[in-house]
Formats: structure tokens, C-alpha cells, sequence
């Protein structure tokens, strides 16, 4: 997904089909109470559909600079959160397993053998993982005080860095960017971690 986007980008850039650059500069000038309202909606969502959070979480500093921006995506992302442990504690288990199957469920109750309620917090920053964890957890009946407390650990210092790197960056090719290496050292986080699991008895 990661190589699609980017390949994406190139070519559009290269056809000058889309002015990126110019998105950056509409996403700055907009009302902040739009951008603010839109990306907050679109990161709640991320439990179901499949939006790109780390985009939107850097995007969030570009368009607010960093405390806006940082209050955003840190409530964004506790919020889809709640909605994924919403789905998996109260949904049917026909909604909840169009989410995570059976196997995602068992290997996630490993890991949390494994971690503790601290992989909530890790968890949260991991791409393709946050959402599965959050209803695995509601599905578990873990404690919500503790499932929303570990995650907000874990939110803070990763929606700080992207927010911080967002607030900084004047191009789509930067933001692009930031988004890149932060998908690639939170997967390649999410591999080191399964290995560990998987070699613990």
C-alpha cells in the first residue's frame, strides 16, 4: 500500500495532473473548525475503513501547527480507540468478525499475555494493528479504565513526533515523506515484536 501511494505520487507529480503543492497550501488556508472536524471524523473512522491515520495525523500539524494539532490527533486517535473496543465488546459477531478474524483475536490475547496492558500503548502506534487490538479488547471485556490509559500512553509521544513533523514541513513531498519513515520504523516495530511472541514459550 505504502509503494502504491508513493508510485502514485510520482506519477501524478510527473504528469503535473495533481498541484500538490497546492493541497498543502489549500489544507493551511481552509477554516480550522473544517480541517480540525474532518480529520478528526476520518481518523474515529479508521477502526472500520481503511484511512491512512499517519497521514492525517501529520496532515493534522500542517493544518494546525503543533498544539491544535497535537490535541487533534491525540483525541482522533483515542477515539477510534473507544469505537473499536465499542464494537468489540457490544457488536454481534457477525460486524465484529468483518473487523479481525479468529486468528487475530487469538494472537492478539497472546501478545497481551506476552505484554501486559502495555501493549495497548505500543500497540496504538503500529499501522493495521491499533484497530485490531482495540477490538480484540473490547471482545476480552478488558477493563475500559485500563485499556484507554495504556493507549494514551502509547498516543501521545507517536502523535507528538508526527504532529511536531507535520508542523515543520512546507511540501507534500515532506509530508510524504515523514509519513513513509514513520510507517516503515512502527512495521518494522510490529515484526520485532511478533518475533518475540512467537519465540516466547
Amino acid at each position: 500500500m505504502l509503494g502504491f501511494v508513493l508510485l502514485s505520487w510520482i506519477v501524478f507529480e510527473a504528469l503535473d495532473l495533481i498541484d500538490f503543492d497546492g493541497v498543502v497550501t489549500w489544507v493551511r488556508g481552509i477554516d480550522p473548525v473544517w480541517a480540525a472536524a474532518a480529520i478528526f471524523g476520518l481518523l474515529v473512522v479508521d477502526v472500520l475503513l481503511p484511512v491512512p491515520s499517519t497521514p492525517l495525523i501529520v496532515l493534522a500539524g500542517t493544518a494546525l501547527g503543533l498544539p491544535f494539532g497535537l490535541a487533534l490527533a491525540v483525541v482522533g486517535s483515542l477515539g477510534s480507540s473507544a469505537a473499536g473496543y465499542a464494537l468489540g465488546r457490544f457488536a454481534g459477531p457477525w460486524l465484529v468478525r468483518r473487523v479481525v478474524t479468529i486468528e487475530e483475536l487469538t494472537e492478539m490475547r497472546r501478545w497481551g499475555r506476552q505484554f501486559g496492558p502495555w501493549f495497548f500503548g505500543v500497540a496504538r502506534g503500529i499501522p493495521m494493528m491499533a484497530e485490531t487490538v482495540s477490538v480484540s479488547a473490547g471482545v476480552s471485556r478488558v477493563s475500559f479504565r485500563t485499556f484507554m490509559s495504556f493507549t494514551l500512553i502509547g498516543t501521545l509521544p507517536i502523535c507528538a513526533a508526527y504532529v511536531f513533523a507535520g508542523s515543520q514541513a512546507d511540501t507534500v513531498e515532506q509530508i510524504v515523506m515523514i509519513s513513509a519513515v514513520g510507517f516503515l520504523l512502527t512495521v518494522g516495530l510490529f515484526y520485532l515484536l511478533r518475533r518475540l511472541v512467537k519465540a516466547a514459550p
